[in-house]
């Protein structure tokens, strides 16, 4: 006849394997939220080159209005794409604080690429 006991511990290591899983899904559901919005916004540039190449294929316009328009262009699309990451950082952070050691540091590795991807591209682009 199995005590109570072994049958509590039972209990909860099983919670724990479904916690730490839930955890681990978690992690990967932010990566792959981190990957797909960095997707998107690559889309987004390329739509708005194309579209800027083709306000400036109709007309002569100096290399100087070339630049300022993509700058402007740049700088509003890094304006919407940082409030899309604010909105998930603040949505996210109470889940990443609950995972295990090892989760976090992966969500804090995905968020240092997803930051250092972006400033390539706004670099990039500039």
């Amino acid at each position: 006849m199995p005590s109570i006991g072994k049958d509590m511990n039972k209990t909860a290591r099983d919670m724990t394997k479904d916690l730490t899983k839930l955890a681990e899904d978690a992690a990967y559901v932010a990566v792959g939220l981190g990957v797909l919005g960095f997707q998107r916004a690559q889309v987004r540039r390329r739509e708005m080159g194309k579209r800027l190449e083709k306000q400036l294929a109709g007309r002569e316009t100096p290399v100087g209005d070339a630049r300022k328009e993509l700058s402007r262009t740049l700088k509003e699309l890094d304006r919407q794409l940082e409030q899309v990451i604010e909105r998930f950082d603040t949505a996210f952070e109470p889940v990443s604080q609950r995972l295990p050691a090892t989760a976090q540091a992966m969500v804090h590795q995905a968020r240092e690429a997803r930051d250092q991807i972006r400033h390539y591209i706004v670099s990039s682009a500039a």
